[in-house]
């Protein structure tokens, strides 16, 4: 009775060691048991998408993978949503500062043109004033 046991315990342990060395076969995988999320793509959601979103109760509270899935596509859309934010920031601040220059130029011109004609009339005037003055 103690050789059968003996053996059977040696056939067990064997058996045991076959399986974790991966002779024993696969394991068939099951589709997962929550339905997939109706989220559109990352750069298309919106917060009413958020709003509506149901997540699928589990066991013992929420699904895990349909809660990292859900996180994952919204943080994926925050960011697409800041960079986008970036750029479009970048090209005020670029045509702000092209506007601000155009007119500096625009006030220099102004300035040069107003300067010049003002000489051009007190040079006038002084060559009237001689004359006048060569006339008395």
């Amino acid at each position: 009775m103690l050789v059968v046991l003996v053996i059977a315990g040696l056939a067990v342990i064997a058996c045991v060691v076959m399986v974790s060395l991966g002779h024993g076969g696969e394991m068939a995988e099951f589709p997962p048991d929550v339905p997939p999320l109706e989220l559109p793509v990352a750069g298309q959601m919106t917060p009413a998408d958020l709003i509506a979103l149901r997540l699928p109760i589990g066991l013992v509270g929420y699904s895990t993978q349909a809660v990292d899935e859900t996180l994952h596509r919204v943080s994926v859309a925050l960011g697409e949503r800041d960079t986008r934010i970036a750029v479009l920031e970048q090209r005020v601040a670029e045509l702000s500062y092209a506007r601000l220059q155009a007119r500096e130029e625009v006030k220099q011109t102004e300035t040069q043109q107003f300067t010049t004609e003002k000489t051009e009339d007190s040079d006038g005037l002084a060559g009237d004033r001689a004359d006048a003055e060569e006339a008395w």
